[in-house]
């Protein structure tokens, strides 16, 4: 396996013919260590001077060494030692670190500097469907700032190379394969100009600065530059620490949980945060039950009304229709008597009429 300080001594007589012109090619700053497995690449920054010591630029110009590396079972790819396919955390970015060079000469910086950037890599965590027997991932790496421990430094220029790199599965694999379990080759690698913005807008469509970067809110459990895994593309390290994104509802849940491990243990922390959870959130809970309960009084309240009415309503109108039957009975008596007392009065015999004799 060749390691990050292999590749370092490697690169003293390797680099000294590479870019003998101002504009080199890809294929100029490259150097295959192994075919298919560990490459070496000399990626020019403009906007970055060779530092002399960890904080003071010189006049020549420079260039970072990149090693990309399969680990020995062809599962992991290495980016100076860091794993960068699949990620080591996917909550929590790789830091990645690397070694300047003065540009067209082999001498290297004496500390490696801290380095933000770009990634966009494909999703590691899931499985292949029964449609992909193949598995060529790709990647894309843009270094956005340099840093040493005092000083950092932008590399916004257009100019500023990006690293692309293709992997290829090994063999064909069966569906449902995890990816992470696919071993892969190093397929092609090129070191090509940043695509430049359409439309006028200006800028590249990797750069951003970290000023320009949306802020990162308790409500959003990880603040994530996508929605899927892996969520962050661009990855300016003080954003970050062990436990994920600083500012997110996951940060502040496992920094709570690492601090009470650190001072109680594991076990005791759990017993603390079930017992400490219920005090917290008891009267929360009792709140809610004295909601629900009136709620469901008023809701009772209302059915009980609400039968009474329509009882009183039912009664009344029984009322009304007894009053009616009641009526109905007495002008129903009236029509017989009127009837017999007209049959009476006709059966009565009629007096003589008189006549003059």
């Amino acid at each position: 396996m060749v390691t990050y300080p292999h590749f370092l001594l490697l690169s003293l007589y390797l680099l000294s013919p590479v870019s003998a012109n101002d504009d080199p090619t890809s294929d100029s700053l490259l150097e295959w260590l192994v075919p298919e497995r560990s490459v070496l690449i000399h990626l020019p920054t403009p906007d970055l001077p060779f530092l002399i010591n960890s904080e003071t630029p010189s006049l020549s110009p420079s260039a970072l060494l990149f090693n990309l590396t399969l680990a020995p079972d062809n599962l992991t790819l290495l980016l100076n030692g860091s794993p960068i396919l699949p990620r080591a955390h996917p909550h929590i970015p790789t830091p990645i670190r690397a070694y300047q060079t003065v540009e067209h000469t082999n001498v290297t910086s004496a500390t490696p500097l801290d380095l933000d950037y770009y990634l966009d890599s494909p999703d590691a965590t899931s499985a292949t469907s029964i449609y992909n027997t193949h598995y060529n991932p790709r990647i894309r790496l843009d270094i956005l700032r340099a840093r040493t421990p005092l000083s950092s430094f932008p590399l916004p220029s257009p100019s500023q190379r990006l690293i692309w790199v293709w992997l290829e599965d090994l063999s064909p694999h069966p569906p449902g394969t995890l990816y992470s379990a696919i071993p892969l080759r190093i397929k092609l690698v090129q070191a090509n100009t940043r695509w430049l913005n359409t439309g006028g807008s200006g800028g590249t469509t990797t750069y951003r600065s970290l000023e320009s970067l949306g802020g990162c809110y308790g409500w959003s459990w990880l603040c994530g530059d996508v929605d899927a895994y892996p969520y962050y593309k661009y990855v300016y390290q003080e954003l970050f620490d062990g436990y994920g994104k600083r500012g997110s509802m996951r940060h502040f849940v496992t920094s709570v949980w690492g601090a009470l491990v650190g001072v109680l243990g594991k076990g005791a922390a759990g017993v603390f945060l079930v017992v400490g959870g219920g005090v917290m959130f008891a009267p929360a809970g009792y709140g809610v039950w004295l909601g629900v309960m009136g709620v469901v009084g008023r809701y009772r309240r209302r059915v009980k009304e609400v039968d009474e009415w329509v009882a009183d309503e039912e009664v009344e109108g029984l009322l009304r229709y007894d009053t009616y039957l009641e009526d109905e009975g007495e002008i129903e008596e009236e029509v017989l008597r009127r009837k017999e007392v007209e049959k009476q009065v006709l059966r009565k015999p009629s007096l003589p009429i008189l006549t003059a004799r």
